[in-house]
């Protein structure tokens, strides 16, 4: 980040603002408490997010005449606000995962799409187990 040029660095606390982006009728979260590594932040696993689903069933459709400002006056006051919602994270360069990282991340992660690939896998780990077992002696 360092070596990034000022006017790149210069927009670092909006980078870092966990919250609404609103565009209109639009809303839409910017979480980038889920993509701490680009920032050389230490990567612990995410809070659960929750999405309004009255959201998703906003469309333009006859609403030429909304007065967006009311109708998102909560997210917007959310985004004036932005600089109390920053996600902080001490900076790293090794490792850029905390320890319980990937224990949530293969608790929500499918790992195999076909049952072929979860059994190459698990022959592969067999065959380097047997490998390196302190029994092998071949």
């Amino acid at each position: 980040m360092a070596s990034l040029p000022v006017r790149c660095q210069s927009g670092q606390a909006v980078w870092t603002y966990v919250g609404p982006l609103i565009c209109f009728h639009l809303v839409e979260k910017h979480q980038p408490d889920r993509v701490l590594r680009q920032f050389n932040m230490l990567q612990t696993p995410p809070a659960i997010s929750y999405t309004d689903q009255r959201l998703h069933q906003i469309d333009l459709r006859g609403k030429h005449d909304q007065d967006w400002r009311r109708i998102h006056a909560e997210h917007i006051g959310v985004w004036n606000s932005r600089y109390d919602f920053r996600v902080e994270a001490p900076t790293t360069s090794e490792p850029t995962v905390s320890e319980n990282y990937f224990v949530w991340y293969r608790s929500i992660t499918r790992r195999f799409i076909t049952q072929e690939g979860a059994f190459y896998h698990c022959m592969y780990d067999f065959v380097d187990e047997v490998q390196n077992s302190p029994w092998n002696t071949i």
